[in-house]
């Protein structure tokens, strides 16, 4: 401080120095140069560093501006006492500079180095909270308050934050505190529109130089809230049906177990649907998994309806209205029939339906092994392959053995074997064509 003695007239200024403190200032060590330290304001001051060892990491200007001019990383983890001359026209006075620098990623930080996984049903009420791990930065020396605000990934405000000890719905998407926060949904979310959001949590001191960032995924757990749907309300399908060449009384036959048709619905939860009859029928049935219809009986009219229900597999599940199927038997002659060609081969005769049998690859590795017989219509019938086999061979007497061990993976993609079969009536001498 200055002391005025008057003597002599003149007016004498003596000058004592005064040594000014300030609190601890804390740097991160990657700050790049030209970083604001401290500001000296003084009414027509100049100022000067007076400890020259650290002259080449700072520079203090005329203005009182000290701030740094190269890379702090030689300094981490030191604690540094800065001398500062203030002079002015009348007064001198000294202030000291207590400075540390310190690993930014150890000066403020999240416990949790990756993304954190937080979870809100749909449909959930605004101001819902998401379920979440303690979101809550920690810093290596006293910052305090911590201001968070998400700044990635929250398109259409979607989500913010509070102060884990308040309630309510903030009417501001940032939060200072020094406890913990929490993220809330601002709207109703749905799982069909988007499934998750991936958001970047920031968290900063009040003076935004110590930062830490989270990176958060919220997912949307879906409810099942949507009910499969038909594509359409209305089936229509015709079966064929033929005559019986032998009757006179224009009896009809229907290949039992041939395929009607085929309904399908769409769930929009994503969940897998498997299908019903309405009311059981001895007439048809429906394939669970694929929706396809399969003639079981006889029909008594020619035309039936049917209703079929389509359920999926949600929790709890949910069921379709039902879709109306018409069925209309359509009677033909084996005449109208059109003729089997294969290798420009004319059939004559009708052709029996396909016989599938499942076998297992254990079934085939004994060759000359029969592993089943063809049935016969009449005791006259003989059989006998058509075109040559590399697998199997058939017996006049119907019965197919094995030719060559099976080897699945040499089946092709779809794993049979499938061969025609000629069967010739000793009575008549007329082939008929089985595939099997």
């Amino acid at each position: 401080m200055a002391r005025i003695v008057l003597g002599s007239g003149v007016l004498l200024c003596v000058l004592s120095l005064t040594l000014e403190t300030r609190a601890l200032t804390v740097l991160p060590h990657d700050v790049r140069p030209g970083h604001a330290v401290r500001h000296f304001v003084g009414n027509y001051s100049r100022y000067t560093l007076l400890d020259p060892e650290y002259g080449t990491y700072f520079t203090l200007l005329d203005d009182g501006l000290l701030m740094t001019t190269a890379d702090l990383a030689p300094l981490l983890d030191r604690s540094l006492n800065l001398a500062v001359l203030e002079q002015t026209p009348f007064s001198s006075s000294a202030h000291s500079v207590h400075l540390l620098v310190v690993d930014r990623r150890k000066m403020l930080s999240f416990s949790a180095t990756n993304v954190i996984r937080g979870e809100i049903p749909e449909n959930s009420p605004p101001g819902s909270v998401v379920d979440l791990p303690p979101i809550k930065a920690t810093a290596s020396v006293n910052v305090g308050p911590i201001a968070y605000k998400i700044i990635k990934g929250n398109e259409y405000s979607l989500f913010s934050l509070r102060d884990k000890a308040k309630s309510g719905i903030p009417e501001v998407y940032s939060v200072i505190t020094e406890g913990e926060v929490e993220m809330i949904a601002m709207k109703s979310l749905d799982a069909e529109a988007k499934k998750y959001y991936d958001l970047v949590l920031q968290a900063t001191d009040l003076s935004g130089i110590y930062k830490a960032t989270l990176s958060i995924r919220v997912d949307v757990s879906n409810e099942n809230d949507h009910e499969p749907i038909f594509e359409q309300d209305i089936y229509y399908f015709a079966v064929n049906g033929t005559l019986d060449q032998n009757s006179d009384n224009g009896t009809a036959h229907w290949q039992r177990f041939s395929n009607i048709g085929k309904v399908h619905a769409y769930d929009a939860d994503g969940d897998r649907v498997y299908y019903s009859l309405k009311t059981a029928s001895n007439l048809a049935v429906v394939v669970p998994q694929t929706g396809e219809l399969i003639l079981a009986g006889e029909p008594d009219s020619h035309e039936a309806e049917l209703e079929v229900v389509a359920h999926d597999t949600g929790a709890p599940s949910r069921k379709s209205r039902p879709a109306q199927v018409f069925l209309e038997f359509v009677v033909r002659n084996q005449k109208d029939l059109p003729a089997l060609r294969r290798q420009k081969r004319r059939v004559t005769r009708a052709v029996r339906p396909t016989k599938r049998i499942e076998f297992t690859e254990a079934d085939g590795e004994v060759e000359g092994r029969a592993v089943f017989t063809l049935e016969k219509e009449t005791d006259r019938e003989t059989f006998k392959i058509r075109d040559e086999n590399p697998w199997v061979t058939v017996e006049p007497s119907g019965v197919v053995k094995v030719k060559k061990k099976w080897d699945y993976e040499e089946l092709g993609p779809e794993k049979t074997i499938d061969f025609w079969v000629t069967i010739t009536n000793a009575g008549n001498g007329d082939p008929t064509p089985v595939m099997v």
